[in-house]
């Protein structure tokens, strides 16, 4: 994650449980080389998989040798399959102590560590060496309670002509009372704007020719799927 006021909890939220992800890795310790679906039962930490990630490396048109910064990176598993599968070198940038730990030991046991860093810090405070090509989050800001900071140091960070790609909540109507409680003590979403509220804020950091596209129906289909098969498993 990036930058949470301490109330907020995140690493307490029932989608950062990390017994599930300790017994998956004790399976694989006599393992030489890990490979990237070894642990993508567990480190992928966003919708629709690695076709996410194509679209967005796609999207921004990733060439080899590019920088990357990818905000609340997780395990670092989006890093490690833009590494490996488009060239580019990505640092990551995550909050949380114990996960960073394990994302860079999952990147080291795959042998991408040279192109695929994992940095334990608030995004906002990040210190870069020099400016990237491109800045990647993937359904992290919407743990944000602030985000004015976050994007104007993503728009610091950038090289001349450099994009932003995000995938993130938003609230495609007025959240009711119920609902906004339930994001934010189950999710650890303390707040949700509007796509209009969303535009302004990123262009108010100094983002231009921002294009907005609403996968609400595609990530609900994903998600009743995957819950659906998870509890076929568990039952």
């Amino acid at each position: 994650m990036v930058s949470l006021q301490p109330e907020t909890g995140i690493s307490n939220a029932a989608l950062y449980n990390l017994e599930r992800v300790r017994r998956s890795l004790d399976t694989l310790a006599s393992k030489p080389t890990w490979q990237l679906s070894d642990t993508s039962d567990f480190d992928c930490m966003h919708y629709l998989g690695d076709a996410a990630l194509d679209k967005a490396c796609q999207t921004l048109g990733m060439k080899y040798g590019q920088t990357v910064v990818d905000i609340g990176s997780g395990f670092s598993a989006t890093g490690r399959y833009m590494h490996k599968n488009y060239g580019v070198d990505v640092t990551g940038v995550e909050l949380q102590p114990e996960i960073h730990a394990l994302a860079e030991m999952i990147t080291e046991r795959n042998g991408l560590s040279a192109g695929v860093h994992s940095v334990n810090t608030d995004f906002t405070k990040f210190d870069i060496d020099g400016p990237v090509n491109y800045i990647v989050s993937f359904l992290c800001i919407l743990h944000i309670p602030i985000r004015d900071q976050v994007f104007q140091k993503a728009a610091s960070i950038l090289k001349p002509g450099g994009k932003v790609y995000i995938e993130d909540f938003f609230a495609r109507t007025i959240l009711s009372q119920d609902t906004r409680s339930k994001l934010h003590n189950v999710v650890c979403c303390p707040y949700l704007p509007s796509r209009d509220q969303y535009i302004n804020d990123l262009a108010n950091a100094g983002f231009h020719s921002i294009q907005f596209e609403d996968v609400s129906e595609d990530w609900a289909d994903f998600v009743h799927k995957r819950a659906t098969h998870y509890l076929l498993v568990v039952n």
